[in-house]
């Protein structure tokens, strides 16, 4: 996937393709059969193709031992063909189509349109949804190494998507200045300098290994005190692809993790397209805000939800770990409705559970479920009837696990102030 396509994708889409897998993922057969049929559809292929290998394979589902099972599967091909009469082409990236009677004892249909091209074509049934092929597509093809030398320790690391990755860290335990004096003042000198060529060697074989082979990068910033990083960057042993790979070299004063965020800072010129580098902007924005009390910031879901609902909000900031549902519940005999609220993984022990519930007002109907929605869908409704921008921030790093932990997973930049949301 080229740069351009990956900038294409919003924070929003992969947190909506995210929360679709893992409620595919919770799927189960109704009786632990092959009857799930996952059906990958690339793009350009032609819509007649696909209807025709359906009507193949229901007539085949007839010879399956397990008439339940053999049932299952043409409930759910049926179910398919039934839609995708009002289908006209597989679209720019393709079609992935999941389908069949699920542990909820129900024909569950779902369509997704993926945010890459589907480079399968797949017809498969299982006990499961096939989807590592759709997670494949969450991933961030884009990896940039991040690398600190100093004397005395060094740190390899990359960043890709919203997640920094240590491949290596090590101290050196290269000496530092000393006391002696006269001829033995020379002496040492040249050991301890014969010393901090070997960990730069040391370094260099480490970089070479991890940025050519284990972990290939795109680009790769350099940190560090000046006089250690110019004389590491000086060393014969470092391969001319790593070299030609560096786009920044930046002073840093401190090593491991919080010498990484330092670089981030430094160089975020540079890594401006990482998600993680916006999501820390972001995050820096609405604490600078909070932190002067300009009145611009607010958290919370009732207080963003006021602010949404009054025109007022800029930019939303929603951690992806805020994963709740809110589900719209039914009688089927009464019109009594209610609504409920439900974690993700919780989703299918819920559904369990509701099949057994009676209805308050009219006690012998059973309840189900008419409606749903998760709760950052719901926000980004509501962003878009008013030209907001919503951010789904990862946890992944220490900004986004503070916006989660500490404002509850829900704040806002605000476009002007307004004293409700205080």
């Amino acid at each position: 996937m080229t740069q351009q396509q990956e900038k294409k994708r919003s924070s929003v889409e992969r947190y909506m393709l995210k929360h679709d897998i893992a409620k595919l993922e919770a799927r189960r057969s109704f009786n632990m059969s092959t009857s799930l049929i996952s059906l990958y559809i690339p793009p350009g292929t032609r819509i007649h193709d696909i209807t025709s290998q359906l009507k193949n394979e229901y007539g085949t589902a007839t010879n399956i031992k397990d008439k339940s099972t053999g049932k299952a599967i043409q409930s759910a091909i049926s179910s398919i063909l039934s839609r995708m009469k009002t289908i006209k082409n597989a679209g720019e990236h393709g079609l992935v189509i999941f389908c069949g009677l699920t542990q909820n004892n129900k024909i569950e249909y779902f369509s997704i349109s993926p945010p890459d091209p589907v480079g399968i074509k797949l017809y498969r049934c299982d006990q499961i949804f096939l989807v590592e092929h759709l997670k494949e597509m969450l991933e961030s093809k884009q990896r940039y190494g991040l690398a600190i030398v100093a004397r005395g320790t060094a740190t390899i690391a990359a960043v890709q998507g919203s997640k920094i990755d240590i491949y290596w860290e090590e101290d050196s335990h290269v000496p530092g200045k000393h006391k002696m004096g006269g001829q033995s003042q020379a002496r040492f000198q040249r050991l301890i300098e014969e010393a901090a060529q070997k960990w730069y060697t040391k370094v260099a074989d480490k970089m070479n290994k991890i940025y050519l082979e284990d972990f290939p990068v795109e680009a790769i910033i350099i940190g560090g005190p000046a006089l250690s990083k110019s004389q590491y960057l000086e060393s014969k042993e470092i391969d001319y692809r790593v070299q030609e790979k560096v786009i920044g070299i930046y002073d840093v004063g401190y090593g491991g993790l919080q010498g990484m965020r330092e670089l981030l800072g430094k160089a975020q010129d540079k890594l401006a397209d990482f998600d993680l580098v916006k999501e820390r902007l972001l995050m820096e924005k609405f604490m600078e805000h909070l932190g002067k009390d300009t009145g611009l910031a607010t958290y919370g879901e009732k207080f963003v939800k006021d602010a949404l609902e009054k025109a007022s909000v800029d930019i939303v900031l929603a951690s992806e770990d805020v994963d709740r549902v809110t589900l719209e519940i039914k009688c089927d005999n009464c019109e009594y409705t209610t609504e409920e609220s439900v974690k993700t993984r919780d989703y299918n022990n819920f559904v369990k559970k509701l099949s057994d519930r009676n209805c308050p007002e009219c006690s012998n109907s059973r309840m189900y479920i008419e409606s749903e929605m998760d709760l950052i869908t719901e926000l980004n409704e509501l962003a878009t009837k008013t030209n907001a921008t919503l951010e789904v921030i990862s946890t992944d790093h220490d900004d986004g696990a503070m916006l989660y932990n500490t404002f509850g997973g829900i704040a806002a930049i605000l476009r002007y102030k307004s004293y409700d949301n205080y």
